[in-house]
């Protein structure tokens, strides 16, 4: 990225909006191990949140025995970790809305496939008996928040990529790096500009290059092998975009059986994840 771009966006990050206020403190709470009393009391403060909180918690992916119309259970019934990345996803879709409208650029196809990348992340990260599977579910979720920031702070540039990715027939990929711009350098700088913890940071900062200078890097190794298989399951950020798949770099383990197996469970899910975050990627 040349040094022009560079000052640009650090320029138009001091512009970028904070997260509302209900959302910080839900947030905050959970970070701080809160009980689900406590994140119960901060939500009742944004009735729409709560509301999409308990539909989510009502929805069938979810639901495990009655419904309930107790914010509290809904919350036991979530988890904290998936409480947390309804409350940023809404949070962020209410903050990065682009003002202009793009050719053959979908805000909502985005989203849906952020939901089943995370979604890939959270399965794989199960599997594979990860620590913190949570973490791994918002890096799904927020691994190309950075296209949305291009899209919102650098319009002009935005269009250059879709319009380049049209001639060349590439990826968007593809293209913002022809064009000298990388949606995960972006996206790198919007986490730690909202001060997000340094494993996700890293999480995005290599989800699309795991294999750097022979060391696999696990977490960013998960992201990656869930946006292939959130894309072979349906959940494409464009509509001609499942024959674009990512390679597969020399050196990285690759288990075929894995893949398929994850890639069946994100496709039998599918109608109920996108049910069930109806309300937050489409508000």
């Amino acid at each position: 990225m040349d040094k022009q771009k560079w000052a640009a966006i650090l320029k138009r990050l001091d512009k970028l909006p904070t997260i509302p206020q209900t959302s910080q403190r839900v947030l905050a709470a959970i970070e701080k191990d809160a009980s689900a009393q406590e994140i119960e009391k901060i939500l009742y403060e944004d009735q729409a949140l709560a509301a999409k909180i308990l539909k989510i918690a009502n929805s069938p992916l979810y639901i495990t025995g009655n419904p309930t119309n107790s914010l509290k259970m809904a919350i036991v019934r979530l988890g904290f970790g998936e409480v947390r990345n309804i409350v940023l996803a809404n949070a962020l879709n209410y903050l990065l809305r682009p003002v202009a409208t793009f050719k053959k650029f979908d805000l909502t196809r985005l989203w849906v496939h952020a939901v089943g990348v995370a979604r890939a992340c959270f399965l794989l990260a199960t599997e594979e008996r990860v620590k913190d599977p949570d973490t791994l579910y918002t890096a799904g979720l927020l691994h190309d928040i950075g296209r949305l920031v291009l899209a919102v702070f650098f319009p002009d540039f935005f269009l250059q990529v879709l319009a380049l990715r049209e001639a060349k027939d590439c990826s968007f990929r593809e293209a913002e790096e022809d064009l000298g711009l990388s949606h995960t350098e972006v996206g790198v700088l919007v986490a730690r500009h909202w001060r997000f913890s340094e494993d996700l940071v890293e999480a995005l900062r290599w989800h699309h290059h795991p294999l750097t200078e022979g060391e696999i890097k696990h977490e960013a190794f998960l992201v990656f092998k869930a946006d292939i298989i959130a894309r072979a399951a349906g959940f494409v950020p464009e509509a001609d975009d499942f024959k674009r798949l990512p390679r597969w770099p020399r050196g990285l383990p690759l288990d075929k059986t894995q893949l398929s197996r994850v890639i069946l469970t994100l496709k039998k899910e599918k109608d109920d994840l996108l049910a069930a975050w109806q309300s937050v990627i489409a508000s």
